[in-house]
């Protein structure tokens, strides 16, 4: 199984590397409150790892199971005594309990900096979409649009504000993923969502980047279906540096972009790279592809 799609770096990388790490000074994130959803396991549960490395002050992360939040918490805790955890049992997609947990945070006075988008809903059966009953595909678009947009309208309301998306290279590699339709559709829905928020704000007011964590073998993959010894699997911190590289000043000039985590940052920097950011405004967003 492979999951190269023309790469737009020389350097593809496969885990964390020093110019991502999140123990670099100039990524810290210190004295901010970082929010993460679906942070009690996989990926997400990694990001929480790395903003702690980056010396944030809270992370809060989402779990739809208080268990897997309560032990996730302690573990996040015992390993990183000087960041303060808090861990709120939530389903993105309850829009009633999202509003009481946000609610609960303006009540406690905890002002949100970094919103990290990291949940999401997979259905599991391998089908095309035809085959897919209606009932059993929209939760999709219920998480990966609707329970974003809501976030959304609530963080940017706050200050200091970077927005990170976890999206997916299924967003654009359909015939590699074609076997989850609804996901790359919602997927793609979603990311798009989250770049036209993006045309709409300055990114000193809200900084915006989406990015493709990597093929990473999680709980979700498993139930999938996908064989582990299918792929040579990326290392859950190359995504997790990676958002909070993206969460930095450095990652600014990508702002409303869609990015591939293995991709090295150094040469996204670089004169060339950025030269074509500016010369062609809907590179690397969603859209038509052959058309502006």
């Amino acid at each position: 199984m492979s999951l190269n799609v023309s790469p737009q770096t020389k350097t593809i990388h496969k885990a964390a590397y020093p110019a991502i790490a999140a123990s670099r000074p100039e990524l810290s994130q210190q004295d901010r409150v970082v929010y993460v959803t679906g942070g009690s396991a996989g990926i997400g549960f990694a990001i929480c790892h790395a903003f702690a490395d980056a010396q944030a002050a809270t992370v809060i992360l989402t779990g739809r199971r208080e268990a897997a939040l309560s032990e996730a918490v302690d573990a996040l805790s015992k390993e990183h005594p000087k960041t303060k955890f808090i861990g709120q049992v939530l389903d993105a997609a309850d829009r009633p309990a999202t509003e009481k947990a946000w609610a609960q945070l303006e009540k406690d006075g905890v002002v949100v900096d970094v919103l990290v988008l990291n949940a999401a809903y997979v259905t599991h059966r391998q089908a095309p979409l035809v085959d897919l009953p209606y009932e059993e595909a929209w939760p999709s678009w219920v998480t990966n649009v609707g329970a974003n947009y809501d976030l959304i309208q609530r963080f940017y309301h706050q200050k200091n504000r970077s927005l990170v998306n976890l999206s997916t290279m299924a967003i654009h590699a359909f015939e590699q993923v074609k076997a989850f339709p609804a996901y790359c559709a919602s997927k793609n829905a979603g990311t798009l969502l989250v770049q036209l928020f993006a045309q709409g704000v300055s990114p000193d007011d809200m900084q915006i980047l989406s990015f493709h964590p990597g093929a990473i073998w999680t709980d979700s993959v498993q139930k999938s279906g996908v064989p582990k010894e299918a792929y040579a699997w990326d290392d859950a911190t190359l995504a997790s540096n990676y958002a909070v590289w993206a969460a930095s000043d450095e990652a600014k000039f990508l702002h409303g972009r869609f990015t591939w985590a293995a991709w090295d940052v150094e040469e996204l920097q670089s004169e060339e790279f950025r030269k074509r950011l500016e010369e062609k405004p809907t590179y690397l967003q969603v859209g038509v592809i052959g058309l502006s």
